[in-house]
């Protein structure tokens, strides 16, 4: 019996230590360091020190930027272990980086022994350009439009003169199409496009402004003496871009073609100047206008053909407003956005196609018809970006920033007539081969026997 009560108190004890063993083992590691180290525009280092008794076995680092899309996972990078000190480093160069004002949220994911695992709590940043010393101003709203903040360094008037800028290029754009802003947008105004180019690892080097619609977030170069002129209507444009791209944002891989939303942009900037007026009229005289199926897709890249491209858009945009409504022009935006072709989006809600716009146009506007042979397949173009040049409103293209441009979709076709390579072709191309070879071979072996009995 007295056998009996020590084993059983010996038992007890083992599953007491075996307990408080575990309660030790499940205690949270201290936190000593958790930091994201910013080396703007290059990299983010990311390190973690843990305070602990037991070994790491395993560690996940996730972070995640604010940014607006179809999808709202972040990215996870298994981090390899070395002691109770952590670290991963980011490479902004191998993926393009966000523009400044943009926050990331990041935190760690440490797993120990018996898989018991911590996770600390999330950590944001936002990011910053810091070579400069930035001014800011803002617009105050009751009720009222989302406010505009601008951020600034060079020139004492270049930040009020382009904050109004923006406001009335967002009030006309809002009034005549009927399309409000989202949340706030952050302006950031470089000294020139050298110093906004050196803010960003992927942009075109002649890119005056870009506009980073998943992040509502503008960057701009703007040297003081042209604020008023090209600046302010260089900050209407780009927000025209980013109203537009909020309210036809696509998870089903739906564009705009680039008529309509450089048309819109231009649109957006006030009232028509001399430059376009100049291109209409030099399209009525000598009937040198672009098919409208042509400017589906990128415009040239500078010079006349250009300007005329952009001046062409805004009296397509200005047609169709003043023609239908600006209720027409959401409905085209919305269909667009659930991935309508842009025919079938255009006879869905006004009626006829790009070639029926294109007529319907041109008599508005007084230009002679055009000869429009048939088209059997529609013609979609992939979504054009939002950059804006320096030395002309309308000098150049406007592409899209790499990060959002690595995400748009590939463009769909509706036929395969103009790529496919006929059935008939690759069922017979074998044949042919093993035929050829076929006699090649007959052919060899005659010769052989000749050669032998010769």
């Amino acid at each position: 019996m007295r056998y009996l009560i020590i084993k059983f108190v010996i038992i007890l004890g083992l599953l007491g230590f075996q307990s408080l063993q575990t309660v030790y083992a499940q205690e949270e590691p201290v936190v000593v360091r958790n930091e994201a180290i910013v080396d703007y525009p290059e990299t983010v280092t990311f390190q973690l020190e843990l305070e602990t008794n037991e070994p790491i076995t395993g560690a996940t680092l996730t972070y995640h930027l604010g940014q607006d899309g179809c999808l709202e996972a972040g990215t996870q990078v298994p981090v390899e272990i070395n002691g109770p000190e952590l670290e991963w480093q980011w490479v902004m160069s191998r993926s393009g980086n966000p523009p400044p004002g943009a926050d990331m949220t990041w935190q760690w994911t440490v797993k120990g022994p018996n898989n018991t695992t911590f996770t600390t709590a999330a950590k944001t940043l936002t990011f910053s350009d810091e070579r400069f010393d930035w001014r800011t101003v803002e617009t105050t709203s009751q009720d009222g439009p989302a406010p505009i903040r601008l951020h600034w360094y060079k020139g004492d008037d270049v930040g009020p003169v382009l904050l109004e800028a923006a406001v009335s290029g967002l009030d006309r754009l809002q009034q005549d199409t009927g399309i409000q802003l989202e949340g706030d947008v952050e302006f950031f105004i470089y000294g020139d496009s050298a110093d906004m180019r050196d803010a960003l690892l992927y942009v075109q080097d002649w890119a005056g402004g870009v506009a980073f619609s998943e992040y509502n977030t503008i960057l701009i170069g703007v040297p003081p003496p042209l604020a008023d002129d090209w600046g302010s209507r260089t900050v209407r444009h780009e927000l025209a871009h980013l109203v537009i791209g909020q309210y036809a944002r696509s998870c089903l891989g739906g564009s705009l073609p680039t008529w309509l939303s450089e048309g819109l942009a231009v649109y957006a900037e006030g009232d028509t100047d001399q430059q376009t007026l100049n291109d209409l009229e030099d399209g009525l005289q000598n009937d040198s206008f672009q098919p409208v199926r042509s400017l589906n897709g990128s415009f040239p890249a500078r010079g006349e053909a250009a300007t005329s491209a952009y001046s062409q858009s805004y009296s397509l945009v200005s047609f169709l407003l003043e023609e239908y409504g600006q209720e027409k022009i959401q409905e085209l935006l919305l269909a667009l956005a659930g991935a309508a072709g842009y025919d079938s989006a255009l006879e869905q809600v006004y009626g006829f196609n790009a070639d029926g716009l294109e007529l319907a146009w041109r008599e508005a506007i007084g230009a002679p018809p055009r000869v429009i042979l048939p088209t059997p397949t529609r013609l979609v173009a992939a979504a054009i970006p939002t950059v804006e040049p320096l030395d002309a409103a309308k000098d150049w293209p406007t592409p899209q920033s790499q990060a959002s441009l690595a995400e748009t979709p590939a463009p769909k076709r509706d036929s395969l007539a103009n790529d496919a390579v006929p059935t008939c072709s690759l069922g017979l191309a074998p044949l042919i081969l093993i035929g050829g070879i076929t006699i090649y071979s007959l052919k060899t072996q005659k010769g052989n026997k000749r050669a032998t009995k010769s």
